[in-house]
């Protein structure tokens, strides 16, 4: 399987304090069946200060010890970049990490609780400049679980999306996997990534949100969803998101997403 936003590259944000636990996380991964890993630290959060150089002397630091140690884990270069108007000027100046570092795909966070006014427009702006962007945990936004057709709003403007793992697998809490079902259902969930950050709770394992998918949607969607579509990325094509679906045109549901979501207490 291959991850596309996992904080793995030690002593950079809130990822890994030390190459040791960094190790540890590589190891878990390749136990997990994953093999290919996008190195994604916080980019403009206003919290760590990341820069370009940093990220890519990171990932060529800690591929030369998975090589040393003999893990089979592929390691490439990215970020999760928290929604800025800068973004622009900063791919125009190659300030920031896009996945691969290919100049086409883009993984983007939007703030825990709103989707700021104008965010459309913004993400236009990126794609103006060849780059498609990825909301990150967009289950995890309070705005969108209260009223998902803002996510949906995104995603017609062309944006792709991409959940937590730990979110399907109850990680987060139940409202936040009763939310991510609910993307799910309406084909508004195109990738899912690790998003890991240690090797506790936060750590970087995929299989058991593939078998949920697979449970929820079956085998070809989980492909699509864990290998075809992160493997596009990877190769910097493009990838075509398909139509969410209305709430009744969802298959063989006998309760709203509305009514599931705020049924249990």
């Amino acid at each position: 399987m291959i991850d596309l936003h996992c904080h793995i590259l030690p002593g950079l944000d809130d990822g890994p304090a030390s190459t040791k636990e960094a190790l540890e996380m590589c190891r878990i991964a390749v136990d997990d069946g994953i093999r290919t890993i996008v190195a994604t630290p916080h980019m403009l959060n206003g919290m760590f200060p990341v820069d370009r150089q940093a990220i890519l002397e990171g990932v060529q630091e800690l591929s030369r010890i998975l090589r040393q140690e003999s893990i089979p884990l592929r390691l490439l270069p990215g970020a999760d970049v928290h929604l800025d108007p800068s973004m622009p000027s900063y791919l125009d100046h190659g300030k920031l990490v896009t996945l691969a570092d290919l100049g086409r795909h883009l993984l983007l966070e939007l703030p825990q609780d709103i989707v700021p006014e104008g965010s459309g427009e913004l993400l236009f702006k990126v794609q103006l400049k060849g780059v498609t962007p990825i909301i990150t945990h967009p289950e995890r936004n309070i705005a969108i679980q209260q009223n998902p057709s803002l996510l949906n709003d995104l995603i017609s403007a062309g944006s792709l999306t991409q959940i937590t793992a730990g979110s399907l697998t109850g990680a987060f809490g139940s409202r936040i996997r009763r939310c991510t079902l609910g993307l799910l259902e309406t084909r508004t969930v195109h990738l899912v990534s690790t998003d890991a950050h240690n090797t506790g709770k936060r750590s970087p394992r995929l299989s058991e949100a593939r078998r949920v998918v697979e449970e929820e949607l079956g085998r070809e969607e989980a492909d699509r969803i864990f290998l075809e579509r992160p493997a596009r990325i990877l190769e910097g094509a493009h990838v075509e998101a398909p139509e969410p679906l209305t709430d009744e045109a969802r298959p063989n549901r006998k309760r709203s997403f509305w009514k599931k979501l705020f049924s249990y207490s």
